[in-house]
Protein backbone atom coordinates (compact mmCIF):
# COMPACT_ATOMS: atom_id res chain seq x y z
CA UNK A 1 0.00 0.00 0.00
CA UNK A 2 2.79 2.61 0.71
CA UNK A 3 4.79 1.43 -2.14
CA UNK A 4 1.86 1.89 -4.01
CA UNK A 5 1.66 5.84 -3.05
CA UNK A 6 4.97 6.02 -3.26
CA UNK A 7 4.84 5.08 -7.19
CA UNK A 8 1.91 6.87 -7.90
CA UNK A 9 3.74 10.22 -6.20
CA UNK A 10 6.85 9.55 -8.88
CA UNK A 11 4.82 9.32 -11.08
CA UNK A 12 2.80 12.25 -10.49
CA UNK A 13 6.33 14.23 -9.70
CA UNK A 14 7.14 13.16 -13.52
CA UNK A 15 8.65 10.10 -14.25
CA UNK A 16 5.98 9.50 -16.82
CA UNK A 17 6.48 6.78 -19.30
CA UNK A 18 10.38 7.10 -19.21
CA UNK A 19 12.64 6.15 -16.28
CA UNK A 20 16.34 6.59 -15.66
CA UNK A 21 18.52 4.17 -14.05
CA UNK A 22 19.56 5.04 -10.52
CA UNK A 23 23.05 6.71 -9.14
CA UNK A 24 25.06 4.17 -7.77
CA UNK A 25 25.57 5.76 -4.48
CA UNK A 26 21.73 5.93 -4.53
CA UNK A 27 21.54 2.09 -5.19
CA UNK A 28 24.46 1.28 -2.47
CA UNK A 29 23.11 3.26 -0.09
CA UNK A 30 19.05 1.94 -0.65
CA UNK A 31 20.76 -1.84 -0.63
CA UNK A 32 21.46 -1.45 2.98
CA UNK A 33 18.49 0.78 4.96
CA UNK A 34 19.50 -0.23 7.89
CA UNK A 35 22.86 0.48 8.46
CA UNK A 36 22.47 3.47 6.07
CA UNK A 37 19.96 4.68 8.69
CA UNK A 38 22.24 4.19 11.40
CA UNK A 39 24.93 6.04 9.79
CA UNK A 40 22.42 9.06 9.13
CA UNK A 41 20.74 9.37 12.89
CA UNK A 42 23.55 8.67 14.92
CA UNK A 43 25.17 12.08 14.09
CA UNK A 44 21.75 14.01 13.93
CA UNK A 45 20.80 12.42 17.39
CA UNK A 46 24.19 13.51 19.00
CA UNK A 47 23.62 16.84 17.43
CA UNK A 48 20.06 16.78 18.94
CA UNK A 49 21.48 15.38 22.22
CA UNK A 50 24.42 18.20 22.42
CA UNK A 51 22.11 21.35 21.94
CA UNK A 52 19.93 20.16 24.73
CA UNK A 53 22.36 18.92 27.15
CA UNK A 54 21.93 15.20 26.78
CA UNK A 55 25.49 14.30 28.00
CA UNK A 56 24.81 15.72 31.73
CA UNK A 57 21.31 14.70 32.37
CA UNK A 58 20.31 11.32 32.04
CA UNK A 59 17.02 11.80 31.31
CA UNK A 60 18.00 13.98 28.40
CA UNK A 61 20.39 11.04 27.47
CA UNK A 62 17.65 8.88 27.32
CA UNK A 63 15.31 11.10 25.29
CA UNK A 64 18.96 11.74 22.99
CA UNK A 65 18.91 7.86 22.69
CA UNK A 66 15.37 7.62 21.67
CA UNK A 67 15.67 10.21 19.10
CA UNK A 68 18.10 8.64 17.47
CA UNK A 69 16.16 4.92 17.50
CA UNK A 70 13.25 7.10 15.90
CA UNK A 71 15.13 9.06 13.30
CA UNK A 72 17.08 5.74 12.19
CA UNK A 73 13.43 3.70 12.22
CA UNK A 74 12.12 6.59 9.70
CA UNK A 75 15.51 6.63 7.66
CA UNK A 76 15.61 2.89 7.39
CA UNK A 77 11.78 3.13 6.11
CA UNK A 78 12.04 5.46 3.47
CA UNK A 79 15.35 3.95 2.37
CA UNK A 80 13.67 0.04 2.22
CA UNK A 81 10.36 2.32 0.25
CA UNK A 82 13.21 3.76 -2.18
CA UNK A 83 14.89 -0.17 -2.74
CA UNK A 84 11.57 -1.17 -3.60
CA UNK A 85 11.12 1.69 -5.97
CA UNK A 86 14.31 0.41 -7.48
CA UNK A 87 12.95 -2.94 -7.90
CA UNK A 88 9.83 -1.64 -9.40
CA UNK A 89 11.73 0.15 -12.00
CA UNK A 90 14.25 -2.74 -12.68
CA UNK A 91 10.80 -5.08 -13.56
CA UNK A 92 9.81 -2.51 -15.60
CA UNK A 93 12.80 -1.26 -17.45
CA UNK A 94 15.20 1.13 -17.34
CA UNK A 95 15.98 3.73 -20.19
CA UNK A 96 19.01 4.89 -20.49
CA UNK A 97 18.05 7.38 -23.11
CA UNK A 98 15.64 9.43 -20.27
CA UNK A 99 17.24 12.57 -19.80
CA UNK A 100 16.87 14.35 -16.66
CA UNK A 101 15.02 17.48 -16.61
CA UNK A 102 17.13 20.40 -17.02
CA UNK A 103 16.50 22.75 -14.44
CA UNK A 104 16.07 26.68 -15.41
CA UNK A 105 15.79 28.69 -12.76
CA UNK A 106 12.43 31.31 -13.05
CA UNK A 107 12.80 34.54 -13.27
CA UNK A 108 12.67 35.79 -10.13
CA UNK A 109 12.68 39.46 -8.97
CA UNK A 110 13.16 41.77 -5.79
CA UNK A 111 10.29 40.42 -4.34
CA UNK A 112 11.16 36.82 -4.95
CA UNK A 113 14.73 37.28 -3.42
CA UNK A 114 13.52 39.23 -0.46
CA UNK A 115 10.97 36.29 0.02
CA UNK A 116 14.35 33.81 0.48
CA UNK A 117 15.86 36.09 2.48
CA UNK A 118 13.26 37.15 5.25
CA UNK A 119 12.63 33.38 5.32
CA UNK A 120 16.03 32.39 5.72
CA UNK A 121 16.59 35.52 8.41
CA UNK A 122 13.72 34.02 10.43
CA UNK A 123 14.62 30.27 10.42
CA UNK A 124 18.43 31.47 11.06
CA UNK A 125 17.07 33.69 13.80
CA UNK A 126 14.80 31.01 15.88
CA UNK A 127 17.64 28.21 15.56
CA UNK A 128 20.26 30.54 16.84
CA UNK A 129 18.02 31.55 19.89
CA UNK A 130 16.81 27.99 20.49
CA UNK A 131 20.00 26.72 20.87
CA UNK A 132 21.43 29.59 23.15
CA UNK A 133 18.75 29.18 25.27
CA UNK A 134 19.52 25.17 25.40
CA UNK A 135 22.83 26.22 26.32
CA UNK A 136 21.41 28.32 28.94
CA UNK A 137 22.66 31.73 27.73
CA UNK A 138 19.67 34.51 27.95
CA UNK A 139 19.53 36.09 24.36
CA UNK A 140 17.03 38.31 23.46
CA UNK A 141 14.92 37.84 20.22
CA UNK A 142 16.58 41.18 19.06
CA UNK A 143 20.09 40.15 19.63
CA UNK A 144 19.36 36.85 17.70
CA UNK A 145 17.54 38.76 14.70
CA UNK A 146 20.10 41.72 14.72
CA UNK A 147 23.29 38.90 14.92
CA UNK A 148 21.68 36.79 12.55
CA UNK A 149 21.38 39.35 10.01
CA UNK A 150 24.27 40.05 10.18
CA UNK A 151 25.51 36.76 9.12
CA UNK A 152 23.21 36.60 6.63
CA UNK A 153 24.16 40.06 4.93
CA UNK A 154 27.96 38.39 5.26
CA UNK A 155 27.26 35.49 3.46
CA UNK A 156 24.87 37.24 1.04
CA UNK A 157 27.92 39.92 0.39
CA UNK A 158 30.49 36.63 -0.59
CA UNK A 159 28.21 35.16 -2.40
CA UNK A 160 27.73 38.54 -4.52
CA UNK A 161 31.54 38.41 -4.50
CA UNK A 162 31.96 35.46 -5.75
CA UNK A 163 29.21 35.31 -8.44
CA UNK A 164 31.40 39.02 -9.78
CA UNK A 165 34.37 37.60 -10.03
CA UNK A 166 32.93 34.58 -11.96
CA UNK A 167 31.58 37.09 -14.58
CA UNK A 168 34.77 39.00 -15.03
CA UNK A 169 36.69 35.71 -15.43
CA UNK A 170 34.30 34.18 -18.64
CA UNK A 171 35.47 35.75 -21.89
CA UNK A 172 33.32 37.95 -23.55
CA UNK A 173 30.03 36.54 -25.65
CA UNK A 174 29.96 33.14 -23.48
Amino acid sequence: MLLTAVLKADRYLGMGERYRPPAPIAVRVASRPLRSAVVLAVPLAALGGMTFGAFTDGTRFLQAVLLGAGLMLFFALCLRLERLTQLHYERVGYDPAARLPAHRPRPGGLGRALAQLCTSWGVLSVVFWSVERAKGAPVSWLFSGVSMGLVLLGATAVGYLVERKRQRARPPGS
